[in-house]
Order: structure tokens, then C-alpha cells, then sequence
């Protein structure tokens, strides 16, 4: 590696360019602590990738079990379907707590990619750092998350857990319409098929109601903020770069 005071000869014109950018920016051992930390980085970021995987999946199985047990039996609780609503809502939690911290190690390891990387594969490419050191160097001594909470929220359930929410409540209408008497009003019906021992029908139906409103003014609510800091969704056709 050539030292950063250094030049390098051209082999056609004789003529010499500077050394690599790279080299000019971080001496040799700078460079190797940022390869250490970058795996580091790397690291955290997938060990909590998986654990919002591991969430996910909790999600999908204890829908699909739940849902079962629902229609194993003609005694089975019309309860357990807003149950696992509840179930959900507090995995949604969990999930976007984790999505949280792996924001944290994911912005880390996309501005070391960003300003190391792309120095080393465009040499000669000048290219504006910004103050992206002073920034990185403030969040190790003092890390803060990347995103509300409610940002997060929005983000995973807009989408994962609005498909399982969904279900739910299609599976919860599909249950009480099929255990719906056929005789009588239809007033009177959907009070039997809603009912379940002393709970008053009109209780659980406005519950489940007032719940998926909410859940609608939550997508509405954090539909502005889910598309700041994503780069993927946020990048044009027409265009060669993210918007770093």
C-alpha cells in the first residue's frame, strides 16, 4: 500500500497522478480497525436481522395455530380470534423495538460502505465526504436510534403484520357467519354467532372495530415517515445512484 505522501507513475505518459484516495483519507492501520469494525458492524446488524425474523416468525405460527384451534371445535371461543389480534400487537412491539436496534448497525455499516468502499472502487473519482466521520464518531460515544418508534411500528406493519391482521379478521367474520343460526332475523343472528357465555356480543364487536380503525389511522398516520431513510424504495429508474 503506498503511503499517503506518496505519488504513483503512470505506465504510458510517464506522468505521475496522485496516490489512491483512499490511502490519502486513512492510513494503512486506520484502515484496518475500519475493516474490523465494519465486520463488527456487519455482525450486530444480522444477529438482529434474525431476530426480527425469529418475531416474524412467531407471528405467522401462533396465527396459524390459533386459527386452527379455532375451527377444530363448534365449542371453540369466538374469543380466541380477537385474542390474536392482541397476540399480534404485541409482537408488532416486540418486532419494531428489534427493528430499531438493527437500524442502528445497519446505518453504520451502509456509511462505511458508502465512504470506504466506493473510494476503493473509484479511485479517482473525487468524491464530497461531508462531516460522515464527526457523524459516526458522535454515535459511538453516544448511540441513538435512526427512527421513532412509531416509525418503526408503521414500517412493519405496513409490511408484515396488516396481512396477519387481515386474516385474522377475515377468519373472525368467516367463524361467526358459519355458526350464525339460520332461522330468525338477522339482527338476531349475528347477536347468537358474536356471543360467547356472559359477554355481551355488542362488546366484542365494537372492540374488534375500534381495533382496526386504529390500525388503519396507524398506516395513515406513519405513511409520511416510512418513506424517509430507505434507500431500495426510495431509488428512481432512472437513476444510477441511492440518494445517500
Amino acid at each position: 500500500m503506498v503511503p499517503a505522501d506518496e505519488s504513483v507513475t503512470t505506465g504510458g505518459g510517464g506522468g505521475k497522478k496522485e496516490a489512491s484516495t483512499l490511502v490519502q483519507r486513512f492510513p494503512a492501520t486506520n484502515l484496518q480497525v475500519l475493516a474490523h469494525f465494519y465486520r463488527g458492524e456487519l455482525s450486530r446488524a444480522n444477529v438482529w436481522r434474525q431476530r426480527m425474523d425469529a418475531t416474524s416468525h412467531w407471528a405467522v405460527v401462533s396465527t396459524m395455530a390459533i386459527v386452527s384451534l379455532a375451527y377444530s371445535s363448534t365449542e371453540a371461543s369466538i374469543l380466541l380470534l380477537p385474542f390474536c389480534c392482541m397476540l399480534l400487537y404485541l409482537l408488532l412491539h416486540i418486532e419494531a423495538r428489534r427493528y430499531r436496534y438493527f437500524d442502528v448497525w445497519r446505518m453504520r455499516v451502509r456509511m462505511l460502505e458508502v465512504h470506504l468502499m466506493v473510494p476503493a472502487l473509484l479511485q479517482d473519482e473525487p468524491l464530497a465526504e461531508g462531516n460522515w466521520r464527526e457523524v459516526l464518531c458522535n454515535d459511538l460515544l453516544g448511540p441513538t436510534y435512526k427512527m421513532s418508534r412509531w416509525e418503526a411500528i408503521g414500517r412493519r406493519l405496513s409490511r408484515t403484520y396488516i396481512w396477519l391482521f387481515l386474516i385474522v379478521l377475515g377468519t373472525w367474520l368467516l367463524l361467526a357467519w358459519s355458526r350464525a343460526p339460520i332461522e330468525g332475523d338477522l339482527t338476531s343472528r349475528l347477536h347468537q354467532a358474536f356471543s360467547y357465555e356472559r359477554v355481551p356480543p355488542e362488546i366484542i364487536v365494537w372492540g374488534m372495530a375500534v381495533f382496526y380503525v386504529y390500525l388503519g389511522f396507524l398506516l395513515i398516520g406513519t405513511r409520511s415517515n416510512r418513506r424517509v431513510n430507505t434507500e431500495i424504495r426510495r431509488k428512481e429508474p432512472s437513476r444510477q445512484h441511492w440518494p445517500i
